[in-house]
């Protein structure tokens, strides 16, 4: 497992790097694309759990070239009291994707400088696997198995990883200019989202252009969301820059 940490750590620091000198060096030739968005949110809700009850700042750094794309994702809620930053890779091929997020979670803003902590039994780093199949015209479902396979995960009982597993099923459409996306989320056995097999995370999401002047226009988006499991419900909003 070290050594397949440190494989997973060295690929993702040299594509960040390769990625970074092409963006550099290529810029005009349009070898990569770039994409930097910001998004705000009413509260920050994760596969059916809350991570934040506060409004949430969130912005994304990504490079793609080709069929990859390396990016980070921060966010950090108005009262301080969550803070995340995710390191990404992903590689897609067809109608699939496949990606390695390095999830860092400290307990709060102060204990930040906890991010080069890979210790297997105190670190805040969750490593993950996932696969994604995007849909077709012939079969638009979307769906999606994510496994958490180092890092913040341990059953405390048994000093083993959980290897948490979530499976989604998503669907989406287009009514006039409202974009819905309805999505079913799966514990399918104990481990970070509940104890059992249930639903953690259904509902819908919808988003809008929205005119702000002249040509400007900027999407806003709101959420339903409940988590069964969990006897939640939430309703979250937002908005990208």
């Amino acid at each position: 497992m070290k050594l397949g940490l440190f494989i997973y750590k060295f690929i993702i620091t040299v594509l960040i790097v390769y990625t970074s000198q092409k963006l550099i060096a290529n810029n005009e030739s349009k070898l990569v694309d770039v994409n930097v968005q910001f998004d705000f949110r009413t509260m920050h809700i994760w596969r059916g759990t809350v991570t934040s009850y506060t409004p949430t700042f969130e912005p994304t750094f990504e490079i793609s070239k080709e069929n990859t794309t390396s990016g980070i994702w921060f966010a950090q809620s108005i009262d301080g009291n969550y803070t995340e930053l995710d390191l990404y890779f992903t590689y897609n091929f067809q109608n699939f994707s496949f990606t390695i997020f390095d999830y860092y979670c400290p307990a709060s803003i102060e204990t930040s400088h906890e991010i080069t902590n890979y210790n297997r039994n105190s670190t805040k780093h969750t490593i993950e696997l996932y696969l994604a199949f995007n849909g077709t015209n012939q079969f638009p479902l979307k769906i999606l198995v994510a496994t958490m396979i180092y890092g913040d995960d341990i059953n405390s009982e048994t000093n083993q990883n959980y290897y948490s597993t979530y499976l989604e099923f998503g669907y989406s459409a287009q009514i006039e200019k409202s974009s819905l996306d309805f999505f079913l989320g799966l514990n399918p056995f104990k481990g970070y989202y509940g104890d059992k097999f249930g639903i953690v995370n259904a509902g819908l999401s919808a988003s809008r252009n929205i005119r702000i002047y002249k040509s400007w226009e900027i999407p806003i988006q709101a959420a339903l969301i409940t988590n069964p499991s969990a006897n939640s419900l939430f309703l979250n909003f937002g908005f990208t820059l």
